[in-house]
């Protein structure tokens, strides 16, 4: 099953990308991968890349991109935005892509500088990578990562996109599968908890760490 999930990821992320960027051979081999996965998850998948706005500029532009009204940040639909640049520095957000960033150095990926952390291709790009690392307490990690910064996202992002009529509501409902389907792969193991976290003084998660972007590269 593991593989099979890898595979799944792997596609997703790649059908999150721009259309002029995706990699036609990787996609044209993950929707093979289908033909071994659940019925409602290939149909989806397959329903998307068969619409004419999955291969549509216009449609990523307008709707998905960070100026559009879908943006594929998933921490833009968990917390409000910022009223001030000040208050940018200890908004939920900001906690919330630190959690991001640490995670995927925990498991020994790094990816510059270019994307946010909660960029949605570059988190679907770690859920794959990190099937296969080893690193301490991974599974426990992977489980809580899955279920407290992952889940909780897709019912709001999934009402902005179904409110514009997007096909890319296809693709997110089909992820959501995928990532229940990892957590029930490892549902035996306990899900790590987070020590309290530092706070500042107006009780706010302290802001550390840098941006990241989609591509990983191994720093361990």
């Amino acid at each position: 099953m593991k593989t099979k999930i890898a595979s799944w990821y792997r596609l997703i992320s790649e059908l999150l990308m721009h259309p002029d960027d995706r990699d036609r051979k990787t996609v044209k081999l993950g929707v093979r991968s289908l033909n071994d996965a659940p019925e409602k998850l290939g149909g989806l998948i397959r329903s998307f890349v068969g619409h004419p706005g999955a291969d549509s500029s216009d449609e990523y532009v307008e709707t998905i991109e960070l100026s559009g009204p879908c943006p594929l940040y998933m921490g833009s639909y968990l917390f409000e935005e910022p009223k001030s640049c000040r208050g940018a520095g200890t908004s939920g957000r900001n906690g919330y892509m630190i959690k991001l960033a640490n995670m995927y150095r925990h498991f020994g990926l790094d990816a510059g500088k270019k994307e946010l952390p909660d960029y949605l291709p570059l988190m679907v790009e770690f859920q794959r990578l990190s099937l296969d690392r080893q690193a301490s307490n991974g599974v426990a990690l992977r489980r809580y990562y899955l279920e407290e910064l992952v889940l909780p996202g897709f019912e709001p992002f999934l009402k902005a996109l179904n409110k514009y009529k997007s096909p890319y509501a296809l693709l997110v409902e089909a992820l959501e599968i995928v990532v229940r389907l990892d957590i029930e792969r490892i549902a035996d193991t306990p899900a790590w908890k987070p020590p309290p976290e530092p706070v500042s003084t107006d009780g706010s998660p302290e802001p550390t760490g840098s941006p990241v972007q989609l591509r990983f590269a191994d720093t361990k």
